[in-house]
């Protein structure tokens, strides 16, 4: 028996507020005010973490991280190169007992390498920071302590880094996940800019017979374009990560404010303008809504990141794993302020559409790359759909569960693996009395919490789930299919029963004709498993079906509506209860009240050529849309090196492709 489940998700009453122009009076002064605020956050955060004899991550990553704290601020400097050069020197003596591939995450911290994995990113800032010809804090590194640490730098990068790998072909190509890729290639660059100009290195042959200028003007080249590509096509793979944004953003402030490049420095300042202003028009109180990849609900330790630019009162910034934003001079644009600070909540209901890359190509093997690393299409069928309104925020991705290519004379899916696994669909209930999220959210709790709707899949092996569920959503109607679990081919990984979870010590809940029904008293969620019977669990925050469901395909709906089409619970409620809903074995068809007629069909793991798109009002969803960027504050066409940014009185055009 296949069991369905419905989420029917309306706001209450609609927050009224300044309307156009007044909404954003006196907004110069606090752009003014929150870029001040940010520089004494990071000063702050630098000094508390130089107050400490070392910092908490342990070994080579903490010290790294700890010296750059240090010598940023011309403090404990004697001590910071030392260590330096005992970690560069430790490093160098045993060498000769490390293989070439025992730089991992998982083996780097347990071996003599002086930064640790995802350290390389802070040790590459020391070395431009503080070297002894830097344009920006020259010779706070010794001579002996600088020579140690190229030296060291020096054993990893030309064994690891390729002149062919930096094509131009290579732009879609990741070096194991996205966060690896931006944990490598940008140091590899960075490395080869210190030692193109340093007599000592810059006539040495890396393993590949290129010398370190050869190097640099490839990844040049590279990182000129790279930027481009991604605001084109819609940023990241690793969507709205809660786990790895942390490791791959410091990588674009680096480029931004290192590269010997000016065009490379402008290009990826751009970048993370776009990206924060992306981030921000999805995002409530830090939290980021939508469809996510690599993603959950809870700890998310990229959001104190970014407190520590908007610089919040009363809430926790810092990064955690590293201390480039602490030691960056970058601020941000004027419209993302604007988007966390006075644009919400927008006096009513829209749409955000935008375009994200995951799509891999047929030809996913490059032969210059061993076995895991993949090739990527520019022209992904993947959506990232947000749906929001003064009271909540309802998103998902769109996507193909059946776009599948062959492998070996077998379908597999084309999706990569870090875009499919763990993607995160869901309602944020936007309460401006709700405490900032914190890290641990769902362990840390308090009766002004954050309250979400979210579906939480069961782990059932070793590794994350991958593919568990595909999602639909037109507007304020959501649909998710849980996807039979079938290894290497075109099912789930790691999937056990669906469940939904109503998180928030603010949520009324109830139950009405097999529906539950639940409000923080501004926003409205309503549940209904539709092939079975479901139960709670002890704490009464996740609704389960009833039974063992592991094999089966569990459905979800999600309806939203405007606050005045509903005004009261009761009203939401008898809307629900009345719109035509109908459960087939392979259809699902519902109408939100006056809305288009809404058609899913159900994915079957064993039939996938078989799966047609949902119907809008009889029309097939569009995957591939003529844009990148489209809602009321970012806007591009697909394709188009352009982005347009409009907040309130802030109008700006983003050109990737100025050649200056």
């Amino acid at each position: 028996m296949k069991t369905y489940i419905v989420i029917a998700i309306c706001a209450g009453t609609l927050a009224t507020g300044a309307a156009g122009a007044d909404r954003f009076a006196g907004y110069e002064r606090v752009v003014e005010e929150t870029r001040k605020a940010s520089i004494e956050v990071r000063e702050k955060v630098l000094r508390e973490t130089v107050a400490e004899d070392d910092y908490w991550i342990k070994g080579n990553w903490g010290d790294t991280i700890w010296c750059l704290a240090a010598l940023y601020l011309n403090e404990k400097t004697d001590v910071a190169n030392k260590q330096l050069l005992d970690n560069a020197n430790a490093f160098l003596d045993a060498i000769n007992d490390l293989k070439e591939n025992a730089f991992k995450p998982e083996t780097s911290m347990n071996l003599p390498w002086p930064w640790a994995y995802f350290g390389l990113t802070d040790y590459l800032r020391i070395l431009h920071l503080f070297h002894a010809d830097s344009t920006h804090y020259p010779g706070r590194l010794r001579p002996e302590t600088e020579a140690a640490m190229k030296e060291a730098l020096w054993w990893l990068v030309k064994s690891k880094s390729k002149v062919a790998q930096a094509s131009l072909d290579h732009i879609l190509v990741h070096h194991g996940t996205e966060n690896h890729d931006l944990t490598l290639r940008p140091n590899y660059y960075l490395a080869a800019s210190l030692f193109k100009d340093d007599p000592a290195y810059k006539n040495r042959k890396y393993d590949d017979g290129h010398t370190a200028v050869e190097h640099y003007a490839a990844y040049n080249k590279y990182f000129r374009e790279w930027p481009r590509q991604r605001a084109m096509i819609g940023l990241w793979f690793e969507m709205g990560s809660d786990t790895y944004q942390k490791y791959s953003w410091p990588a674009l402030f680096n480029l931004h404010e290192l590269s010997p490049d000016p065009l490379v420095r402008k290009r990826f300042g751009m970048l993370l303008d776009v990206a924060f202003i992306e981030e921000a028009q999805v995002s409530f109180r830090g939290r980021r809504g939508g469809g996510r990849s690599r993603a959950g609900y809870g700890k998310n330790n990229f959001e104190s990141y970014k407190n520590l630019l908007y610089a919040p009162e009363g809430v926790g910034a810092g990064s955690s794993h590293s201390k480039v934003i602490e030691t960056s001079a970058y601020q941000l644009p004027a419209a993302a302020i604007l988007l966390r600070k006075m644009a919400f909540p927008a006096a009513d209901p829209f749409l955000i559409i935008n375009r994200v890359p995951g799509e891999m190509r047929a030809d996913t093997r490059f032969t210059s790359l061993d076995a895991t690393h993949n090739a990527y299409v520019s022209d992904s069928a993947l959506l990232n759909y947000v749906y929001r309104t003064p009271h909540y925020l309802l998103g998902s991705t769109l996507q193909n569960p059946s776009l599948s290519m062959e492998n070996n004379g077998k379908p597999v899916l084309k999706y990569s693996g870090i875009s499919r696994q763990n993607r995160w669909s869901g309602m944020l209930f936007c309460d401006p009395a709700a405490r900032f999220p914190v890290v641990g959210a769902l362990e840390q709790r308090a009766d002004n919490e954050l309250c979400a709707v979210f579906p939480e899949i069961e782990q059932t092996r070793g590794g994350r789930p991958q593919h568990s569920f595909w999602s639909f959503q037109h507007e304020n109607v959501l649909f998710l299919q849980r996807i039979t679990p079938q290894r290497n081919d075109m099912g789930s990984y790691s999937t056990g029963t669906m469940s939904i979870r109503f998180h928030g010590k603010g949520l009324e809940k109830g139950e009405k004709d097999g529906w539950i029904f639940a409000s923080n008293g501004k926003a409205f969620a309503a549940v209904k498993f539709l092939d079975g019977e479901f139960e709670w669990d002890a704490a009464k925050e996740l609704a389960s079906p009833v039974g063992d469901h592991a094999s089966e395909t569990e459905r979800i709906l999600v309806q939203a509506g405007a606050v005045l089409e509903n005004g009261s619970f009761q009203t939401f409620q008898n809307g629900v209860l009345t719109n035509p809903l109908t459960v087939e074995k392979d259809t699902v068809t519902y109408r939100s009240g006056n809305g288009p007629e809404l058609r899913c069909f159900r994915y079957d793991v064993a039939a996938h050529k078989t799966f047609k798109l949902p119907t809008i009002g009889g029309k097939s969803l569009d995957l591939r849309p003529d844009w990148t960027y489209r809602g009321p504050y970012l806007n591009g066409r697909f394709g188009d090196d352009k982005a347009t940014v409009t907040v309130g009185p802030i109008n700006r055009v983003y050109d990737f492709g100025e050649a200056h």
